[in-house]
């Protein structure tokens, strides 16, 4: 890679040095005996006219050469510190995002310009990182159905199965390709939300009455492993996007579903907790151990145990992602062998 910046030849920067210095330093003798000229014109005293004449014939030059070098040295190192940051450009412009400016800066403004390029490279260090992870954890997710989808086809393709072994393998096929085509359609949520600085298009909404909603969405799913979903829900209104808030309580409560046994209890709570609203989601299932529970939010990032079940690990992150965009908050607490609780706080609009 081209750098973005040129340095300047040897040759053709000495050359430039000496002209700079030799304007200098006449202009500031012609200066100073100008000065005089002008200072003979008051002074009335002959003998102190001559003075002060012949004193400063003597060292205003040597004086004029003192300050000439004085500038010239300051021009020189205040181009010797544009340079590193010319350089280390160049460098990061070529892919080197370990590239840090520790030289000591002797004025206030290239302080900051380092400290600021050091800033700079360190968050163009974390986006690279970011999207190398991403890229790894979406390859991962999308090779293992799509390994699937293959195997199956090559067994259906070679023939000689049974209508029991066909119809088997078919609904595999079918069942590997709806999970990639969620894990494509969750992966374009999440970063069109990534991208985004608000929630969007929000109007006032009964949170009691959405998660009710939701609630009832998901009902033959509950009622399919006979669980027992109860709600304790107090009258609230919040502020938001409509079919993005409705998409954290059905990922919420679908989690809830998934990871409760059969004949498991669910609970959904709306109360309110320090002057704002939480809901919570509360199952009975196996629970995520503590030292995972850090992560939970992160992206393709599946708990001990979630393997097994349906998900590409994508949900809780754009739950949080959501919440982000709302001002809101989202916790998990998690006992293992008892279940988890996940909590959401927004704030209320009366």
């Amino acid at each position: 890679m081209k750098p973005l910046f040129k340095e300047e030849k040897t040759a053709k920067s000495r050359g430039k040095f000496w002209k700079i210095f030799l304007l200098s330093f006449l202009l500031l003798i012609f200066i100073s005996e100008a000065v005089l000229a002008l200072l003979l014109r008051y002074l009335e005293n002959a003998a102190i006219a001559e003075d002060v004449l012949t004193v400063p014939l003597y060292i205003m030059p040597f004086v004029a050469l003192l300050f000439t070098v004085g500038l010239l040295h300051l021009a020189k190192a205040r181009q010797q510190k544009v340079q590193i940051i010319i350089d280390s450009m160049n460098k990061v412009a070529g892919g080197d995002y370990s590239v840090r400016i520790y030289e000591k800066a002797k004025t206030r403004e290239f302080e900051i310009m380092f400290s600021n390029f050091n800033k700079m490279v360190e968050e163009l260090s974390s986006v690279k990182t970011l999207r190398e992870d991403f890229i790894r954890e979406f390859s991962h997710e999308f090779k293992t159905p799509l390994s699937s989808v293959h195997g199956f086809a090559e067994i259906l393709a070679e023939g000689g199965l049974s209508e029991e072994d066909r119809k088997k393998f078919i609904k595999i096929i079918v069942d590997e390709t709806d999970r990639l085509r969620k894990l494509a359609d969750n992966t374009l949520i999440l970063s069109k939300l990534e991208n985004q600085q608000l929630a969007g298009d929000t109007e006032i909404i009964k949170l009691d009455g959405q998660l009710n909603e939701s609630i009832i969405m998901l009902a033959p799913e509950w009622e399919k492993k006979s669980l027992t979903l109860s709600s304790d829900l107090q009258p609230l209104t919040v502020r938001g996007n409509r079919p993005l808030l409705m998409q954290v309580w059905v990922n919420l409560i679908s989690n809830a579903i998934k990871f409760t046994p059969e004949g498991g209890e669910i609970t959904v709570g709306l109360k309110v907790r320090g002057g704002r609203a939480e809901v919570t989601v509360t199952d009975n299932g196996a629970g995520i151990p503590e030292s995972e529970l850090a992560h939970i939010f992160d992206k393709f990032y599946r708990a001990a145990g979630a393997e097994k079940a349906e998900g590409n690990g994508l949900g809780l992150a754009i739950c949080k992602r959501i919440l982000d965009l709302h001002g809101g908050e989202i916790s998990v607490k998690s006992v293992l062998g008892e279940g988890s609780t996940f909590s959401v706080m927004l704030d209320i609009v009366e």
